[in-house]
């Protein structure tokens, strides 16, 4: 091993250690919220790359997932996935998120409500962009049970669901410590996450890898959010030196 390559190794060895110190708690977020970024942008690159080799139709998971969900419909159940596809509709987040925002700064959570408003915005902005780069048509397998005019790569109500619903699990941690209350939190962003995006490729609107990287891309904003806030967080309580005082 050459000494240049020595101290390289070294020198990386130093980081890690200084990031997973107690003293550098604040890099150690810093440094594990971009990975997790990085990691999210790596997954949704290659689902990407996947929709563009198959622009003209749906692979075969598309298939599968639409004419399984498709095939279940039903006028009750058709009913109730209207109701939970809402959940990730402009409309009720219009009125949802701007509730969150006001109680995280009514209790003095300032930083976490900003960090909330603007990865709700975020969120909305990057999935409109991303649809007009792919603009990938829309399923027309099956009867379409919801009127869409916008392309369909990635989902917005996906996208949406998945930062509102994923945010509100991020306070849950950043506010509490039990574990049985952040597990709950996870189960149940999970389960409507999930929920809307099932609803979306069972109303004919979506294929299901649409719906995939919808999720993805709210999740990196839910990433943003999360370790934003504990940054901010940790580097404001965080014990000045004295000679600063």
């Amino acid at each position: 091993m050459t000494s240049g390559l020595r101290k390289r190794l070294e020198r990386l060895a130093a980081f890690v250690r200084r990031r997973f110190s107690r003293e550098e708690v604040v890099g150690l977020y810093f440094t594990v919220g971009c990975a997790a970024c990085v990691l999210l942008v790596v997954v949704f690159g290659m689902l990407a790359d996947e929709v563009f080799e198959v622009r003209s139709g749906p692979n075969p998971v598309d298939m599968l997932f639409g004419v399984m969900l498709t095939g279940i419909r039903s006028p009750g159940l058709t009913e109730a996935m209207r109701d939970v596809t809402a959940l990730g509709d402009f409309r009720f987040l219009l009125l949802a998120a701007p509730g969150v925002i006001f109680l995280l700064a009514r209790f003095h959570h300032r930083v976490s409500a900003l960090l909330f408003a603007g990865c709700v915005l975020g969120g909305f902005v990057v999935e409109t962009a991303l649809k007009l780069v792919f603009a990938r048509a829309r399923p027309d397998l099956w009867p379409r049970l919801v009127a869409e005019k916008s392309y369909s790569f990635p989902s917005g109500h996906s996208t949406m669901a998945a930062v509102f619903f994923g945010g509100l699990v991020a306070v849950v941690f950043h506010l509490r410590k039990r574990r049985s209350e952040r597990a709950a939190a996870v189960i149940a962003g999970g389960v409507a996450i999930v929920a809307v995006a099932t609803s979306r490729v069972y109303l004919g609107a979506h294929w299901a890898t649409d719906t995939a990287a919808g999720i993805l891309v709210g999740l990196f904003w839910v990433v943003v959010f999360a370790f934003g806030t504990e940054f901010f967080d940790r580097r404001r309580k965080r014990p000045r030196p004295a000679g600063n005082l």
